[in-house]
């Protein structure tokens, strides 16, 4: 066993928190949390708010009511940025997939010549060709359907 420590129910994690100095003012706001975020997960928000983080016990005024909206805030700030990301990260493939389709060809992705490691882009190929062949995706069937027909 790597770990000896006992199960808590939601209200036992809550008296804890209580005991070791987080203040708790509205106990059904921490049991949604606690039920729907999870104790571990929320324990990353409270850290910093931990004077001693061996005991775990709380400096002066630490509230749940901060933990959720630390939570909240990284949480929305995270949506944020992954919908820029996304946004640049589809930008820079279609960029790339226009520029090499123009400077080889359209299948410039097969072709082992302009790769430096042409054993990656086979194991890479192959490990595609299993995604593509496993997918139940309707656009997936058409083109496995329409690339047959060429």
């Amino acid at each position: 066993m790597i770990y000896n420590k006992q199960t808590f129910t939601i209200v036992e994690h809550i008296q804890q928190l209580r005991n070791r100095g987080l203040q708790i003012n509205d106990e059904e706001l921490a049991i949604h949390y606690l039920s729907h975020v999870s104790y571990y997960r929320l324990a990353g928000y409270w850290w910093p708010m931990q004077s001693n983080k061996e005991t775990h016990n709380f400096k002066p005024d630490s509230k749940f009511e901060d933990v959720v909206s630390l939570y909240n805030f990284d949480r929305e700030l995270r949506i944020l940025l992954f919908d820029v990301i996304e946004k640049i990260e589809i930008s820079l493939r279609t960029k790339l997939i226009y520029h090499l389709s123009h400077e080889f060809d359209p299948w410039w992705f097969q072709n082992t010549t302009i790769f430096q490691d042409s054993g990656a882009l086979i194991d890479t190929l192959a490990s595609l060709k299993e995604e593509v062949d496993r997918s139940k995706d309707a656009f997936i069937k058409e083109h496995k359907k329409n690339i047959k027909m060429i």
